[in-house]
């Protein structure tokens, strides 16, 4: 005969708000939201990377080139650090988001270099991940905790360290490859360094200062960890990024240019055609067609 599981309330509440490790306000680590009407939100510049764990309710997401995808409770998905991305969630829709700058411990590090051999035999679609056990009674105790007010700094490492542990022992190392695909690289943190400095530096050269490395060993680090050129990735970023400007409804040409600097439509037509097959123009009213 199956016994009652009773639930406490959080104890001695005001030792909890006076230790210096508790988190008035949550920056890296993990958040409960509940959504009491539908809600959109949109941010062109992610500062974490954001681990979204959906427990109820609809959600739909655009994350870079990436436009409106569908998710539903019980899946997870990753919206990498300098990501811009914008969403949708019903009303009443909950979830758990976990952000996070690198992983929690040297042992996830090592397991995601590991997999970068795997994802470049997967085509990445930014599809979501399946919740299931053990994370789930993870996720039911986490949302009781900070939903009771236990917002230590120490239960969200902890946390992190066990959603972590559970992902690497029971989900196969090609799901944890499709789920973390944006932020794997042989080597983590000059892959991190990359996407964090990258849209301030203007060229090559710049990242190269930033990295305090030799040309030779940055050229070669990088060929390893992103599969092509410095020049070509950075060119493929900033790419991305007009793409990204041109989805919104009410952009203009003139906009674009000033936010992207070139100093002339001309010059900004050409590059268009070069590398979209299209004017400015073209390019804006393609997607606000896709869009309505």
């Amino acid at each position: 005969m199956g016994r009652k599981i009773l639930l406490n309330k959080l104890l001695y509440t005001e030792e909890h708000l006076s230790c210096r490790n508790y988190l008035n306000q949550v920056e890296s680590g993990f958040k409960y939201i509940e959504l009491e009407q539908e809600v959109s939100i949109h941010k062109e510049c992610a500062c974490w990377n954001y681990l979204l764990l959906f427990l109820d309710g609809e959600f739909v997401i655009s994350q870079d080139q990436f436009n409106k995808r569908r998710f539903s409770a019980g899946t997870m998905i990753l919206l990498p650090k300098m990501s811009a991305f914008s969403g949708w969630g019903s009303s009443g829709a909950k979830l758990i988001a976990l952000s996070f700058d690198t992983p929690p411990g040297n042992c996830d590090m090592f397991v995601l270099q590991s997999l970068s051999g795997i994802c470049e035999t997967i085509e990445y679609n930014f599809q979501a991940i399946e919740i299931r056990y053990p994370i789930t009674p993870c996720l039911e105790v986490l949302t009781f905790c900070l939903k009771s007010g236990m917002n230590c700094g120490h239960l969200h490492e902890l946390m992190a360290k066990e959603l972590f542990f559970l992902i690497r022992g029971f989900y196969t190392k090609k799901e944890i490859a499709s789920l973390f695909y944006p932020i794997i690289g042989q080597d983590f943190l000059f892959k991190q360094m990359i996407l964090e400095n990258y849209q301030k530096a203007d060229n090559v050269e710049a990242l190269i200062n930033i990295s305090n490395m030799g040309r030779s060993s940055f050229f070669t680090k990088f060929k390893i960890v992103f599969g092509m050129t410095a020049k070509c990735w950075i060119v493929k970023q900033r790419n991305r990024r007009i793409l990204d400007e041109a989805m919104r409804p009410d952009v203009t040409v003139k906009e674009l240019m000033v936010k992207f600097m070139f100093d002339s439509q001309v010059n900004f037509t050409h590059y268009c055609k070069q590398h979209f097959g299209c004017t400015p123009k073209q390019l804006i009213e393609h997607y606000r067609i896709e869009n309505q």
